[in-house]
């Protein structure tokens, strides 16, 4: 599935639309589409990640912090914090890991 796949199945899910774009050893790319409003529920980060948006804007939220990112920010994503993320706009970001 292509990122403008993603995309456009995202604008009619209310659920967010994951995607495993690229995987090798030790490393992986995922693209999340989400429609405005829809929450990607709490969870931990895995292992070491970094978040990169590449449309509309999210909400990164923890328990002590909410914060906004837009087109073209990343996010270095602390390790065992419980977090959510909420689409503000319709969105497209990226997720790099690295175990």
């Amino acid at each position: 599935m292509t990122l403008s796949e993603i995309e456009q199945a995202s604008i009619h899910s209310e659920l967010p639309i994951v995607k495993n774009i690229f995987n090798t050893d030790g490393s992986s790319l995922i693209a999340i589409g989400m429609k405005s409003g829809a929450v990607l529920d709490e969870h931990k980060a895995p292992c070491k990640a970094k978040l990169m948006v590449i449309k509309g804007e999210i909400d990164f939220n923890t328990a002590t912090e909410s914060r906004r990112l837009a087109v073209y920010d990343s996010y270095d994503i602390p390790l065992d914090v419980t977090h959510s993320v909420e689409a503000y706009e319709d969105a497209l970001f990226l997720l790099m890991l690295e175990s």
